[in-house]
């Protein structure tokens, strides 16, 4: 097959295809007689997975590795990958319970109890107004006597 229906084939572009010859991750096939570069089966592989690893996050220069690795090595550092983007999600997901909670406003400053004491106010019906007032209180508590917040929370 030709590099573009190589790169078509694997989901890149024709540009990556040089790129990769250029960077030695792909080596580049012999030629026919009308010049061609000529792909065989196993270029579709290769090219699967050098794409897959620098999706991933993978360096080029680290695939280069990975691709001359063993079966075992090679194992091993997908495990290590998939490790890697396993707590790069958890963090964003840490990052995005706070931006939702910066949008909620009160949950970054009050503990659960107290923003579920607000929520339970608002759904009562409560005005909007009161429950600030509420919940500029349950800030001033917070801040000056911490330990005694659950107890407050109680009596409410």
């Amino acid at each position: 097959m030709t590099i573009s229906q190589l790169a078509a084939y694997a989901g890149v572009t024709v540009r990556a295809v040089r790129h990769y010859h250029a960077k030695g991750l792909l080596p580049e096939p012999g030629r026919d007689d009308s010049g061609y570069r000529r792909y065989d089966a196993g270029a579709v592989v290769e090219l699967i997975r050098i794409r897959t690893l620098a999706e991933a996050g993978v360096p080029l220069a680290r695939v280069q590795e990975l691709l001359a690795a063993d079966e075992d090595a090679f194992a091993g550092a997908v495990a290590d990958i998939d490790r890697r983007l396993r707590a790069e999600i958890r963090d964003r997901q840490r990052h995005r319970e706070r931006v939702a909670q910066l949008a909620a406003g009160e949950s970054l400053a009050l503990p659960p109890e107290a923003v579920a004491y607000l929520r339970r106010l608002r759904a009562l019906g409560v005005s909007e107004r009161m429950v600030r007032g509420e919940r500029d209180a349950w800030i001033v508590v917070a801040a000056q006597l911490p330990e005694r917040m659950d107890a407050f929370i109680r009596s409410k």
